[in-house]
């Protein structure tokens, strides 16, 4: 039996490991994705995932979440009480605007300034991590403070607990890991989240959802009990913010960066609704990634991870979102009638511009869906939240950038990326 290299196929070599990877903070219980979860929330995860949890390393976070479940599901009980029949029969505006982009694209920029126009209610960093309680906690709100940090760990942005945050936070606690945000908790099993991005259905060629049942080519369908989990918890969410915010009149601004991934879907749910999709330049975008993992996710693991696992994560994420998102436009451009932008229902933002110019970017964007009348009302909010950020130090990298070997690779997982948007 000859060699592979006696035939002339060397083997393929493996992967190369091109971001930090320091493990610590095993102890930490701060800004933790999962301070809000019910018993039975955590109950369900524990069963699903309980055998790849590292007990001996993470015993006091996991003890931290177990006691926190507790608390939280007698205040739960207490949100259902008061509120439940209020919210079980409000009624949800049917024109949400999502907020589209990869993660550390600037997402969370485009979001701030877009909350500070009063025809938007959105989800805050207080209602996405005590999803299930939150609306009869809000006078102890503030309190929250004592679990987290004043600023967000990877950068320096502000976090409150009024801050506008993402909404899939709230799913990954409120379906028991039926997301995407999973594998900050399971580093190495990423591969089995995947399925919840998109969440694509058996293709059965029949039925209401047909439309969703999309292929693949690296994702397993999903578990339509999986799809049916998430989807009640969104829904359940968004109603809770609705009611919060004073009932239907406001229209839900929504950001989660995995969103990128479900336009078709979402416009399943909300065929009014408007989408925001920002761009940066990809080699940024993976610095900015790998920052974020070194400086925040030793903050939420329960399973050790190895390096190559979150740079997997990493990188196939960029490809995934990016890739689904140019499918779903597409093929929404190829039906008639469901053009995404001759409706005005999608505006795409490049990061540079609205970095140097928020507000004509703004007015540019908001004349792109039409809002032109609305956007001279938000003007002045948003002037005075460009002059807050005056003194705002962005993280400072190093100036040789990535190494040769990490550009090469980052060039070559998110080439797409890289060719679609106009980037060298």
């Amino acid at each position: 039996e000859r060699s592979a290299s006696v035939c002339g196929m060397m083997p393929p070599s493996p992967p190369r490991v091109i971001i930090d990877h320091r493990p610590r903070d095993f102890w930490s219980v701060k800004n933790h994705p999962l301070s809000g979860i019910t018993s039975a929330q955590w109950a369900r995860m524990v069963w699903r995932h309980g055998g790849s949890m590292d007990v001996f390393t993470y015993w006091p976070r996991l003890l931290f979440i177990t006691c926190m479940s507790v608390l939280n599901s007698f205040f739960a009980l207490c949100d259902w009480l008061v509120y439940g029949r209020a919210v079980a029969n409000q009624q949800l505006n049917d024109e949400p605007v999502f907020v589209l982009g990869h993660p550390r694209t600037g997402t969370t920029h485009l979001h701030n300034l877009l909350s500070k126009d009063e025809r938007f209610a959105f989800a805050t960093t207080f209602s996405v991590g005590f999803p299930s309680s939150f609306l009869c906690l809000r006078a102890v709100a503030p309190a929250i403070g004592l679990l987290m940090d004043s600023t967000r760990p990877m950068d320096n942005m502000s976090l409150a607990w009024d801050t506008p945050q993402e909404d899939e936070l709230a799913m990954n606690q409120m379906s028991s890991g039926t997301s995407p945000y999973a594998p900050l908790l399971f580093p190495r099993k990423e591969k089995s989240f995947r399925p919840f991005y998109r969440f694509l259905l058996a293709r059965t060629g029949s039925g209401e959802d047909s439309d969703l049942e999309l292929e693949d080519a690296d994702a397993e369908p999903c578990d339509p009990k999986d799809f049916e989990r998430w989807r009640r918890a969104f829904i359940l969410f968004l109603k809770k913010t609705q009611y919060a915010a004073g009932g239907a009149r406001k229209r839900l601004l929504l950001k989660s960066p995995v969103h990128t991934a479900r336009v078709r879907l979402i416009k399943s749910l909300f065929p009014k609704a408007t989408f925001v999709f920002i761009h940066r330049h990809p080699l940024e975008v993976f610095r900015s990634a790998a920052h974020m993992a070194d400086a925040y996710y030793w903050q939420c693991y329960l399973q050790r991870p190895r390096a190559l696992d979150v740079q997997e994560f990493i990188l196939h994420q960029g490809a995934l979102l990016h890739r689904a998102y140019r499918e779903d436009v597409a093929a929404m451009e190829a039906e008639k009638g469901r053009d995404l932008k001759k409706q005005k229902r999608l505006a795409e933002v490049r990061f540079a511009e609205l970095d140097a110019d928020p507000v004509g970017t703004l007015r540019a964007t908001y004349a792109a869906l039409g809002w032109t009348e609305a956007f001279k009302k938000v003007e002045p909010a948003i002037e005075r939240y460009r002059r807050s950020l005056v003194d705002f130090k962005k993280n400072a990298f190093p100036k040789e950038g990535l190494s040769s070997e990490a550009e090469a690779e980052v060039r070559r997982r998110w080439r797409a990326w890289f060719e679609d948007l106009g980037y060298d």
